[in-house]
């Protein structure tokens, strides 16, 4: 009878610590984009931490990778990293430069039963029309923690 309990604990034991070894595997996707082409208006950011100015017709061409993994208990690991080049024309003032240069923006995002948070980030370096020069970094990143606040930061330079 004892070594049936032994037996029986010891069988329960290993079951309760290889159990995750038996979970499902997660769902992990991953996209790859060349050539991607985009056009949209925005401004151009012509001063670091700008958040408006003249509007500007912009094409981007670009490489795009996104990943993805999403597990059976609800959490969730992605990220993607998109770079290439753009050019900038002016919307409405044609006496302003058009730029073009080089861009990459990169993103990451956590979740878990309790947590959720994201990291990202856009780097951008141009030349105009006139020879002025544009360079702006923005990262951005959020966490909402298990009480439901939210922490958050933005630094551009």
């Amino acid at each position: 009878m004892f070594r049936r309990l032994v037996f029986g604990l010891l069988a329960v034991g290993l079951l309760s610590i290889a159990a995750p070894a038996f979970a499902q595997p997660p769902t992990t996707v991953t996209t790859h984009e060349k050539g991607l082409v985009e056009t949209f208006v925005d401004f151009v950011p012509t001063e670091p931490c700008a958040e408006e100015g003249p509007l500007y017709t912009i094409t981007t061409t670009s490489n795009l990778v996104m990943h993805e993994t999403i597990f059976d208990d609800g959490r969730i690991h992605a990220t993607f990293t998109q770079t290439g080049t753009f050019v900038a024309v002016p919307l409405e003032d044609p006496s302003l430069p058009s730029f073009t240069g080089r861009v990459t923006i990169w993103g990451g995002f956590n979740q878990n039963g309790k947590t959720v948070n994201g990291t990202f980030t856009f780097n951008l370096r141009g030349t105009g029309s006139d020879g002025s020069t544009l360079s702006a970094h923005n990262t951005d990143h959020f966490n909402v923690r298990p009480n439901g606040t939210v922490n958050a930061f933005f630094h551009c330079h």
